[in-house]
């Protein structure tokens, strides 16, 4: 077998050097061990804590109603700037496509030093070889400009108007969709006070029964069964005032969330019962579905997502047909050049020249074929996404039209119930006292008066929250 040779060695040597080195990188990269979990470097951790403190719009002892948490959540909430940055990249990309129509006008410098050997006929050169130094700076001005290409220019821009229009439609759903964000959260908010409130309501109602109780038993007119059951249901009152608690904590700091300013923030929200009741909606069904289609921003976008595909069908289509365009070049050359250690000689003379350009495109291997099939299949499918979110559309305005209408009903058999519960409640609690009646009938009408209230409550803030699902459904939550 004969020796390596060095070159081979070499060459191995350094492949080896070179996977040494790598696998050194990428293993420093992992954890060392895998009993111990890797820790985390300090400036990322840093970068971590970083939160964004300065909240637009923030006034301190300001009283906070929907429309200041939505003016509030406008200002500070990313969703808002990343849709706004997403239509100016859109308008940024429709202004490239109008550069098109421009000649691009460059400026060029080529300088340099060369020496060059070149062969030469033995009977003029007697080395067969001569040797030329160069030196040379050229600097000049290019022009090229495409002047027709049978609207596929035309036809692009078409379509990246589309897709601005189809941001700046985004960003306006965007808005609509923050509104309805806030305003649910606002009513969850509402909704859960209202539970805190009934049930601090019921602990009262507890706690009269249980005085009741107490008295009737050391009066001899009551068992202890009765004073152990009437100190249950006021633990168990005070339980739900502790759950409702929390629900009210929980739901405040998903309200604080939703307006995107930290979490810590303390405001005073006006409480949602303080506002009247929505009212009936004024139209019926049919006309809130039509005014949906015609106002909804992701019915809009999708409309203008068809306009872009199409667009981009019909510079895909446009392809096929030639292209002119005209290229020129103005430029001064300065040069030296000596041969075989004679003398330099010099030139420093403008020149240019313009060039027309024609071509046609006569195969590509199918790859034309295949972009104008791709996107006549875009097209269907942004025609297919519109019919879908046309009966979307359709869907959550009557599920929020029906949704409005049932709450209103629901609140108004709610209240009746809530003050025939309150009715029944106090002579039960008369009778009781009397010695008519007996614990069992007060604690049953007890849980009556905690269910009818929490149930008016609820209603309350599912007739607001149905109202603004029914604007943001028909495309103008502004109107809530």
């Amino acid at each position: 077998m004969p020796p390596p040779r060095r070159a081979d060695c070499l060459w191995s040597v350094l492949c080896a050097v070179t996977a040494a080195l790598s696998s050194a990188q990428a293993g420093a990269q992992a954890p060392a061990t895998p009993d111990k979990p890797w820790p985390i470097p300090q400036d990322i951790i840093a970068r971590g804590v970083q939160q964004h403190f300065d909240v637009r719009g923030l006034e301190p002892r300001k009283r906070y109603g929907l429309v200041d948490l939505i003016d509030l959540a406008q200002r500070n909430n990313p969703q808002t700037r990343a849709a706004w940055e997403a239509a100016r990249e859109a308008a940024a990309a429709e202004g490239l496509v109008e550069s098109s129509y421009l000649p691009q006008i460059s400026l060029q410098a080529l300088g340099g030093l060369e020496h060059t050997p070149l062969p030469a006929p033995k009977n003029l050169v007697p080395e067969g070889f001569f040797v030329s130094n160069a030196r040379e700076i050229i600097p000049s001005v290019a022009l090229k400009w495409l002047l027709f290409d049978f609207g596929q220019r035309k036809a692009k821009l078409e379509a990246a108007r589309a897709d601005s229009f189809v941001a700046n439609v985004s960003f306006t759903g965007t808005h609509q969709g923050l509104i309805y964000q806030v305003s649910q959260a606002y009513f969850d908010l509402g909704a859960a006070r209202g539970r805190l409130r009934a049930a601090q309501t019921a602990l009262k109602t507890a706690l009269t029964t249980q005085d009741a109780t107490t008295a009737k038993r050391n009066n001899g007119l009551a068992t202890i069964v009765s004073v152990a059951q009437a100190e249950r249901q006021t633990a168990q009152a005070r339980y739900g005032v502790t759950a409702a608690e929390g629900a009210e904590r929980n739901t405040y700091a998903s309200l604080i969330a939703s307006l995107g300013i930290p979490a810590d923030t303390g405001l005073d929200v006006v409480d949602s019962n303080e506002l009247p009741l929505p009212n009936q909606p004024v139209q019926n069904v049919s006309a809130a579905i039509r005014e949906s289609l015609a106002n909804r921003p992701d019915v809009i976008a999708a409309i203008g997502k068809v306009d872009a595909a199409r667009s981009s069908l019909d510079a895909e289509q446009r392809s096929r047909y030639p292209v002119i365009d005209v290229s020129a070049h103005a430029f001064q050359n300065a040069g030296w050049v000596s041969s075989d250690g004679k003398p330099y000689s010099s030139v420093n003379r403008p020149g240019g020249n313009i060039l027309f350009s024609f071509s046609v495109p006569l195969f590509d291997g199918g790859l034309r074929t295949s972009r104008i099939s791709i996107a006549r299949s875009k097209v269907r499918e942004a025609e297919e996404k519109l019919d879908q979110t046309r009966d979307t559309a359709a869907q959550q305005v009557v599920k929020a039209y029906n949704g409005l209408v049932t709450s209103l009903a629901e609140y108004e058999a709610s209240t009746e119930l809530s003050r025939a519960a309150h009715t029944a409640y106090d002579a039960a609690l008369r009778s009781y006292r009397q010695g008519v009646g007996t614990y069992t009938d007060v604690a049953t009408e007890e849980n009556a008066v905690v269910q009818a209230d929490t149930q008016v409550e609820d209603a309350r803030a599912s007739a607001h929250t149905a109202a603004a699902a029914l604007a943001f459904a028909m495309g103008t939550p502004e109107s809530n």
